[in-house]
């Protein structure tokens, strides 16, 4: 239906003019015969009058012809009358129903701002006013985030009720002479004419501030997170189309680095996002092709050097450039909804390779925040150790706070599930952000771990040693044994011990290595001394 009625009107200036000139000829027409009509009137009932006095109340053959066709004559004006009202008033519904179809051809049905073809539209007007004045042009591209966890947890209802809610405040917060249109489900887009970037930028905030404020829908509490992107240039050419490109860029830009501001577009965006999208091809390629392979970390108990367990990092054998780190694709496979697929093909190979290890070493592996949001989570990780033959009792899930913070009824849910199934649980990331006594109390880990960068500043930054130590004696408060990340010297490991923490990672007790080179490990020594670690071949570090 919008594809015919964009049709309709995409050539509509044409089709009026000609409509108009249909519509003048026949008014002209019909005018025409009503002035013809009443002066023939006016003759035949000039020529009746004199006629009828003449016959003196007698009425001849001559004086009934005249008599029938002055009543034609009214009948004519009537009819030509009657029947222009009706073409008036045809007229009239046409340029009505016209009016309507563009404006729905326009807008957004949801929310009633302007939809992508509206936005267009107006934002043509706005650029020609702006060159004019001698205005820039800004764009803001704003979308919600975790809008679709609504939707799938509260229901479609309530989804469009909190999407026309903030459309409505967006509204609120745009100039009467800016466009903001809603351009897919959950993005919307501004234009506007500016004097300098900073006013760009404070509306850009005060719609952050719009969207992230939690509202009441339906009895249900909910709060959306957002990402925004500007760009901003000149309207002598520039084209609405390729500005609101640019602040698409940076909009992605800011949604990959989780940024809770506005993000202004550079041109060093648009070459990251071509290698991003290279990237992204490549991890498809390499999902079909199994190129994703488990690195093994090793985890030691601080008191004893006995290795406890491993934790599950991915490593891409790539087969141009060798292994390359998660940092390089990590977060790519997540922004295009990849992580769960390679999630699934570390984790099933890491599972399957440690199934027949010592049965007191514990796998731990990594859930990404995106596949929390997932209320099937739970079924497929437990499918894997049943069907990889691994025990779920050895297997440790860690979870980190912004996952929890995210959607806490199902975090509890999916950690319920799996503990349930024997699986452990560890919070990851401890203290890096939204730290929360609560979180602790309603969900039952079985293991905290502390933040890598409080673990590698512990020995020269008070407050960093404070928190670890805050963290660990609360711990012990909680019975909850406390697993530090990033140990990367002696100096590192001797504090931790003495704070009463029970175990820990880092490169000062082995790097990540491939499974047999664990398996190798833990055959040939059961415990890491303080001051060893593995000799590893130099393209499997990192």
């Amino acid at each position: 239906m919008a594809l015919v009625v964009g049709s309709i009107f995409a050539s509509s200036p044409a089709r009026s003019s000609r409509q108009s000139l249909i519509g003048a000829r026949r008014d002209l027409v019909i005018v025409a015969t009503l002035i013809s009509a009443m002066a023939l009137l006016i003759w035949n009932g000039n020529s009746f009058v004199q006629r009828l006095s003449i016959a003196e109340g007698e009425f001849s053959e001559t004086l009934r012809i005249a008599a029938v066709a002055l009543c034609l004559n009214v009948a004519l004006i009537l009819f030509g009358w009657r029947r222009y009202a009706d073409l008036q008033h045809e007229t009239e519904k046409r340029i009505e129903g016209e009016m309507r179809a563009q404006v729905i051809a326009s807008t957004d049905g949801m929310t009633g701002l302007l939809n992508r073809k509206g936005f267009g539209d107006k934002g043509t007007r706005i650029a020609a006013g702006a060159e004019s004045s001698g205005s820039q042009l800004a764009i803001l591209s704003i979308q919600l985030h975790r809008f679709k966890t609504i939707n799938d947890r509260y229901g479609y209802d309530v989804g469009d009720a909190v999407l026309r809610r903030l459309a409505d405040a967006l509204d609120r917060d745009v100039p009467v002479d800016a466009a903001l249109s809603r351009l897919s489900g959950g993005e919307f887009a501004v234009l506007i004419a500016i004097g300098d970037q900073q006013e760009a930028l404070d509306l850009a905030e005060q719609m952050l501030r719009t969207v992230t404020t939690p509202l009441e829908e339906q009895g249900k509490y909910i709060q959306v997170g957002a990402f925004l992107g500007l760009s901003s240039a000149s309207p002598r050419g520039n084209s609405i189309p390729h500005l609101l490109r640019r602040a698409d860029i940076a909009m992605a830009h800011a949604r990959s680095a989780r940024a809770a501001r506005p993000i202004w577009f550079d041109s060093g965006m648009e070459r990251e996002l071509i290698a991003q999208s290279e990237i992204e091809q490549g991890i498809r390629f390499g999902l079909d092709h199994d190129q994703f392979l488990p690195f093994f970390e090793p985890q030691v108990d601080l008191s004893t050097g006995a290795i406890t367990g491993f934790e599950v990092l991915a490593r891409w054998d790539h087969p141009l450039t060798g292994i390359v780190a998660p940092d390089r694709f990590i977060s790519i496979a997540e922004e295009h909804n990849l992580i769960g697929r390679l999630s699934d093909q570390v984790v099933r190979k890491a599972l399957a390779a440690a199934a027949d290890w010592d049965p007191s070493i514990t796998l731990s592996i990594n859930i990404s925040p995106r596949q929390f949001t997932d209320s099937w989570l739970a079924q497929k990780i437990v499918r894997l150790p049943a069907e990889t033959g691994f025990p779920a009792e050895r297997l440790v899930v860690e979870v980190t706070e912004s996952s929890l913070f995210a959607d806490i009824d199902l975090a509890r849910t999916i950690v319920h599930s799996l503990k349930n199934q024997g699986i452990a649980l560890a919070l990851d990331d401890f203290g890096s952000g939204f730290s929360s006594l609560s979180h602790l109390s309603a969900l039952p880990f079985d293991k905290i771990k502390i933040d890598r960068t409080f673990v590698a500043s512990i020995g020269k930054n008070r407050q960093s040693a404070a928190i670890v130590r805050a963290v660990t004696t609360m711990a012990q408060a909680l019975d909850v044994p406390v697993v530090a990340e990033g140990i990367e010297d002696a100096a590192a490991h001797e504090t931790l011990l003495q704070m009463g923490c029970a175990s820990g990672q880092g490169w000062y007790f082995g790097k990540p290595m491939p499974a047999e080179d664990a398996k190798h490990l833990l055959r040939h020594s059961q415990a890491l001394p303080s001051h060893a670690t593995p000799s590893l071949p130099t393209a499997q570090r990192g």
